[in-house]
């Protein structure tokens, strides 16, 4: 589920949809935004669409890990 296994491919795993995210996010996005251009992506490069839960475990994953932070609306990638 987190990490990709035999039977979940990268693409699908949390770990791969974070890092999804995390290269969308070059300007700070509302969670529509950001999931609606998510999709819009995997259209473009062949992949299946997610569900918004998934995508939403997703971006808890990267709030945990510190990776994104939520402020004044918006998903903002944190500095390195």
């Amino acid at each position: 589920m987190l990490m990709p296994t035999k039977h979940i491919k990268t693409e699908n795993a949390l770990i791969g949809v974070g890092g999804e995210v995390l290269a969308l996010l070059d300007r700070n996005k509302t969670v529509s935004r950001l999931f609606h251009d998510l999709q819009e992506r995997r259209q473009s490069d062949g992949l299946t669409t997610i569900q918004f839960d998934w995508f939403l475990l997703a971006v808890d994953f990267l709030f945990s890990i510190e990776a994104v932070r939520f402020d004044a609306g918006l998903i903002k990638k944190m500095k390195q």
